[in-house]
């Protein structure tokens, strides 16, 4: 018997981490400074050089934040990738393959916590949720979602012990089952990303309504561009958590 397993969370780890601040500042600089402009930004002040990020932030200069790349794995159900992989612009992807490899029994059930009942003026666009109040009802969804997981699963393996091609036997899967995934993006296209997938009332100019379990992984990534970029995260920050 295969011992199915159950998560509650999107993990991510950062894999490499290429360029930083200074090289925001020595990107813009190019156009001033020519073949110099790495040299340049080196032996600027801080405070020059944080002026020059702020100001490209907020004028919505763009380019020179692309000259840097984050590469992240991250470990998350189907229907979150189903959402991450719309953020083609900046981002690759290259994700494991059911058609080559046998997939992991790991599968999503929600905490009691996560927000999951409609309220009435629930609409597209501006979802609003509520914590399940009643236990039996949260229980209960929970039990009905790991008797489907288990069942689809056994039936996956048992169609791989026909000697179905693996890419067919994986029908039955559920989007709720675990995909791991390198991502790799540029500043620019991680803040785009950002502003799409997180929600701060409080600090956006344009706020969002992600989806709960993107924002996780989301999260996880924002902490990571902090400590690496912290210039441009503080600059992000200060401007509305606009990409620029």
């Amino acid at each position: 018997m295969v011992d199915v397993r159950y998560k509650s969370s999107v993990e991510v780890e950062q894999i490499q981490s290429m360029g930083g601040d200074h090289m925001v500042v020595a990107a813009a600089r190019v156009s001033t400074q020519g073949a110099d402009a790495l040299q340049y930004a080196d032996e600027a002040s801080s405070a020059e050089n944080s002026g020059l990020i702020n100001y490209l932030m907020k004028h919505r200069h763009g380019t020179p934040f692309e000259h840097a790349a984050m590469t992240f794995f991250v470990h998350a159900p189907i229907f979150v990738w189903r959402e991450w992989h719309r953020h083609r612009i900046g981002f690759s992807f290259n994700e494991e393959s059911g058609r080559y490899k046998t997939l992991e029994p790991v599968f999503y059930i929600p905490e009691r916590d996560r927000p999951m009942m409609k309220v009435g003026e629930w609409k597209p666009g501006r979802p609003k949720f509520l914590h399940c109040e009643d236990d039996s009802v949260f229980d209960r969804f929970v039990e009905m979602k790991k008797t489907q997981y288990e069942s689809a699963y056994h039936s996956y393996l048992n169609a791989l012990d026909m000697g179905i091609d693996p890419g067919l036997a994986r029908i039955d899967l559920p989007v709720g089952i675990y995909s791991g995934c390198w991502v790799t993006c540029n500043p620019r296209s991680l803040m785009a990303f950002l502003s799409l997938r997180t929600h701060e009332p409080d600090n956006a100019k344009f706020v969002s309504y992600p989806l709960h379990e993107i924002e996780l992984g989301a999260r996880a990534c924002e902490e990571m561009f902090s400590k690496g970029w912290p210039i441009t995260y503080r600059a992000f920050c200060d401007n509305g958590r606009v990409a620029p």
